[in-house]
């Protein structure tokens, strides 16, 4: 939504302007956003992975205490569920 927001105010910008040296820098400024923004998509499908992962990993681990049987008693004494 803010770069929705950016994009809009740079658009305006734009138009308020003439010069087109403050086009070409508002054009470069939108291609900077633009590669931020795909990175940033790409980091998020790699920690959402890494999400899923642990996800999986913690599932596995109650199960396996829940076929033992029991929890040991200490901190865990009663079972957290993820």
């Amino acid at each position: 939504m803010k770069i929705i927001l950016l994009l809009i105010s740079l658009i305006l910008c734009v138009a308020c302007s003439p010069s087109s040296k403050k086009l070409t820098h508002v054009e470069k400024d939108i291609q900077q956003v633009n590669i931020k923004v795909n990175q940033l998509q790409m980091d998020i499908d790699v920690l959402r992975q890494e999400v899923q992962a642990a996800k999986e990993a913690a599932e596995r681990v109650n199960t396996r205490l829940d076929e033992a049987g029991e929890w040991p008693n200490g901190f865990f004494a009663n079972p957290p569920r993820y």
